[in-house]
């Protein structure tokens, strides 16, 4: 008897999933881009991750991020928007790219110690400057001996100027 009403309780949140699936609303239009390399404004990329993210809300982990990919693909057709075969958007090398041939690089030399940390170092800057920059906007503000908001405000204003 128990494991009717078991089996029973199963088939009936079965079937509730199913039906709550079948009248989830149908995803809204892609947004156009009139060529590939256009930039999409931030705030249409805003409401595009917003949508997906309200789409998929009972997603958590590796399957948030699958799903957001292809929502954010099929919303923003024809915009890369994510980094493939260890390079970004606009053609760098990822941060993981750009460590791991530097660390092929420097295990040649068969550096070790602070030798090594410091060719590592050197190497990455040399190949994404812009994140090495953006690494020292916390140690130079907290160099200038600011906490807090004032040292939110202070690297947030350096990261922008090693953006742009």
């Amino acid at each position: 008897m128990r494991s009717i009403f078991i089996v029973s309780a199963f088939v009936l949140g079965c079937a509730t999933a199913q039906a709550q699936t079948a009248a989830l609303p149908k995803p809204a239009e892609p947004v156009a881009a009139s060529s590939a390399s256009e930039e999409i404004p931030r705030a249409e990329r805003t409401k595009a991750r917003q949508d997906c993210l309200s789409e998929n809300v009972a997603l958590s982990g590796d399957d948030l991020r699958a799903e957001m990919r292809l929502c954010m693909q099929a919303k923003l057709p024809g915009v890369r928007l994510y980094a493939q075969d260890g390079v970004t958007r606009d053609g760098k090398p990822t941060a993981v790219a750009a460590r791991a041939a530097c660390k092929e690089e420097i295990d040649g030399r068969k550096l070790e110690g602070s030798e090594r940390v410091a060719a590592l170092t050197a190497c990455f800057n040399a190949k994404r400057p812009d994140l090495a920059q953006r690494a020292e906007c916390p140690r130079e503000a907290r160099g200038k001996g600011l906490d807090g908001a004032d040292l939110r405000k202070a690297v947030e204003s350096c990261a922008r100027e090693a953006r742009g």
